[in-house]
């Protein structure tokens, strides 16, 4: 049996808690053009929170990128942007892809970092572990009779372009053609989004197979393979390498994370597995054997689910007024919980509701007084107006649920008309004597999902 080579040191970096803004906090370019939208959104926004969707929407950029057809362009300069990690944490930025110098948003180095990721890919493959790894997949590739035309660093040519690529391990499995590459470079996202295209292209599937994968923290090369192969990572060493020879089938040990509600994910499980069990996508050019994103959907859809229950049952007790009495006290005390577990912000007190604002907001979406003895919208509307500060909201709940006519004919007298020509007038003169109460934002988002973004 041969001896493990000895391994290269890894810089590490802990993964970011759930829910904690991923980026930089002084970001050269702060807001970029969203090409397909045609919008200018902060940087921040699209960065986001959720680490796992930011490191798949870092390679479909880079993708696109690569393609002619980029996602975001400088807001500033109108140069196509790419999803960058700090040295040193796991914080993001925007970055060009190229600097001219007519840009003050500075965001690259002296040198161009295709060239440093192509020169620390090709030493990566130099050395001793890579070509140890190599022997060790060829031998398990071997042991299993599924596997066939198995070959090493064999030209692999693109059937109707000049492009070609050399992959460490190439074979076919039951049809399908495999490239296998070993992962052991430090970062070279470019690298990856250029065999991920090329296989795609070619009706192959590229397979990452890795020397070890830490249990705690990785490295953010580690994560863009990672993330984009549904959360599945796998390594073959001298354990794998005699199953598979035992056994006479190809096995690896697979490293995956499992969804948790409110957008965290669990610690990696790890087990030792045969190919066959796996699940291979040539659409996608992923090979997993936990479905992570098929599992976050079923989490995301008993969550809507959770939240659209918890909506209609708020709306109903706000409707009924049912905050007070000993049976209101139950209720409040259940709807406190389950705003908890949404994880969203909610007021100790029924008495600290926005009521004037929820109430407008009511009214516009069925169309009569909500939670009030009045018999007409246009009396609700006026009340909101005479307010000022929720008329934005509530103007965008009126458009959103097309009340405008119905406005019109309630309005005989056409005094709704006149206030509203005088609130625009007002609201030109003093825009902020009409700025929403920002308080309760998260609370009327979520229980009025179709009116975001709000004014």
């Amino acid at each position: 049996m041969e001896q493990a080579v000895s391994r290269p040191a890894r810089r590490l970096r802990p993964r970011p808690a759930p829910g904690t803004p991923l980026i930089v906090d002084r970001p050269q370019i702060r807001e970029v053009l969203d090409v397909e939208a045609g919008v200018f959104v902060p940087a921040g926004s699209v960065i986001g929170a959720d680490y796992a969707r930011l490191v798949q929407l870092r390679m479909e950029v880079r993708s696109h990128m690569r393609r002619g057809t980029p996602l975001y362009k400088c807001a500033i300069c109108g140069v196509p942007v790419h999803i960058c990690c700090s040295r040193d944490a796991a914080r993001f930025f925007f970055k060009h892809r190229h600097e001219d110098g007519n840009c003050p948003a500075v965001t690259s180095g002296a040198l161009n970092q295709m060239e440093i990721d192509a020169r620390k890919y090709n030493g990566a493959k130099e050395s001793r572990l890579h070509l140890q790894m190599k022997e060790w997949l060829v031998r398990s590739l071997s042991s299993d009779s599924r596997f066939s035309d198995i070959h090493v660093e064999q030209v692999w040519k693109g059937a109707w372009t000049s492009q070609w690529r050399k992959p460490d391990v190439q074979a076919v499995y039951c049809g399908q053609r495999i490239a296998f590459e070993i992962q052991l470079s430090t970062t070279f996202l470019d690298v990856i989004a250029g065999r991920r295209d090329f296989y795609l292209a070619e009706g192959g599937l590229l397979f990452w197979i890795f020397a070890r994968f830490d249990t705690d923290r990785l490295r953010m090369t580690d994560d863009d393979v990672f993330y984009n192969n549904n959360a599945n990572a796998f390594v073959i060493d001298t354990k794998t390498l005699e199953a598979s020879t035992q056994d006479g089938a190809f096995q690896l040990e697979c490293i995956w994370s499992a969804p948790h509600p409110n957008g965290g994910t669990s610690g990696l499980h790890r087990k030792r597995i045969r190919f066959d069990e796996l699940t291979l996508d040539a659409s996608t050019q992923r090979g997993y054997y936990f479905d992570f994103d098929g599992a976050r959907r079923a989490i995301q859809e008993r969550e809507q689910a959770d939240n659209q229950l918890l909506r209609e049952r708020f709306e109903q007790l706000f409707g009924e007024r049912g905050f007070y009495g000993d049976e209101g006290r139950i209720a409040w005390a259940d709807l406190k919980r389950r705003f908890a577990r949404a994880g969203v912000p909610f007021v100790q007190y029924a008495g600290d509701l926005p009521y004037d604002l929820l109430q407008g907001l009511y009214s516009a979406k069925h169309g009569r007084p909500f939670a009030s003895k009045r018999k007409l919208l246009v009396e609700a509307a006026h009340q909101v107006a005479n307010g000022g500060r929720h008329l934005r909201w509530f103007s965008k709940a009126l458009r959103h649920y097309g009340r405008g006519p119905q406005l019109k004919a309630e309005d005989r007298s056409g005094s709704w008309g006149k206030k509203v020509k005088a609130c625009r007038v007002r609201e030109s003169l003093s825009p902020e004597a009409f700025e929403p109460d920002r308080q309760h934002q998260a609370l009327v988002e979520f229980l009025f999902p179709e009116l975001c973004p709000l004014p």
